[in-house]
């Protein structure tokens, strides 16, 4: 016989199964001690999972014995900064550069976000990039960043100017005051990329050249030039769906000991076991389909048994 001992509304139950116990809760986003442990980069604050996933599985199996993987990993994104001071996952980008403290653009910022995320994690730990970093656009959409999909609802413009998130002025030069970088940089690397936006080849950081980048742009060049004036920036900072590190497991969702041996009546799925897919991620809505695979392959597998 397995089970669990749970607890609801203050009090406690032993729940017993015949087969095993699956434990499919989550990752431990929304636990910033588990975070600072296991060095994933950045807060709960500023993560998209639910407020719930505290790590409350991991913490259950790494009590007994279960080993562990990828715990420094999560699903990343950039995200735009609200007035709240929460960085929220944001994509669909429509125009515009980002750039670091040094006015210097770093990245393509068209490339899937989590590849885009890890980027910026990788600039940021070597200390090329500072946060927040900006998004630079123009005024062909007006105030408002070229984001179709920001995933948290945005509030009003002058919430934004007042928190000091989005600024405006009417040269690129008085925008890089603004904001803190240095002018002939900001201006340089605005006039670089117009004439690369003009020639439709990114020879800096490849935007365009996948298939991906120009998903939001129905297959035409994602090089918007930022020519018409005023201009504009935008902080962003670094966000994620949720962490993606846990209890490793086998083929068949098995929670394994660090021996590599099987723990009884043990099964992991979803973001509470180590992500098969590893350090990537193939996808959209790939922890959702580990969590329905792996649940699928543990219920087989003890059906079987």
């Amino acid at each position: 016989m397995v089970g669990a001992i749970v607890e609801h509304a203050g009090e406690r139950s032993a729940i017993r199964a015949r087969k095993g116990v699956l434990l499919a809760a989550g990752g431990f986003e929304g636990n910033d001690e588990l975070r600072q442990r296991f060095g994933v980069p950045g807060v709960t604050r500023d993560t998209m999972g639910p407020w719930g996933n505290l790590g409350k599985a991991h913490e259950a199996g790494m009590a007994i014995g279960a080993d562990t993987d990828l715990m420094d990993q999560a699903w990343w994104s950039p995200g735009l900064i609200h007035p709240d001071g929460r960085a929220a996952f944001a994509l669909w980008f429509t125009g515009g550069i980002f750039v670091n403290q040094a006015g210097a653009r770093f990245v393509n910022e068209s490339a899937p976000y989590d590849r885009l995320g890890r980027e910026i994690i990788e600039h940021t730990d070597g200390g090329s990039v500072s946060l927040p970093f900006w998004m630079i656009y123009d005024d062909s959409e007006g105030v408002v960043p070229p984001i179709k999909a920001s995933n948290v609802p945005m509030v009003e413009t002058e919430k934004y100017v007042e928190a000091g998130l989005w600024h405006t002025a009417d040269t690129l030069e008085e925008l890089a005051a603004e904001i803190g970088v240095p002018g002939d940089a900001l201006a340089a690397t605005v006039a670089r990329f117009n004439e690369q936006a003009a020639a439709g080849v990114d020879a800096d950081f490849g935007r365009g050249d996948e298939a991906y980048d120009r998903a939001f742009s129905n297959g035409a060049s994602p090089l918007a030039p930022i020519v018409k004036g005023p201009f504009h920036a935008a902080a962003f900072g670094i966000s994620d769906l949720g962490t993606k590190g846990g209890l490793r497991t086998d083929t068949v969702g098995r929670v394994l000991t660090e021996a590599g041996t099987p723990i009884p009546g043990l099964y992991a799925a979803g973001n509470t076991m180590a992500a098969p897919s590893g350090t990537t991620y193939p996808g959209g809505g790939n922890p959702i389909g580990a969590s329905v695979l792996f649940s699928h392959l543990a219920a087989l597998y003890q059906a079987s048994r």
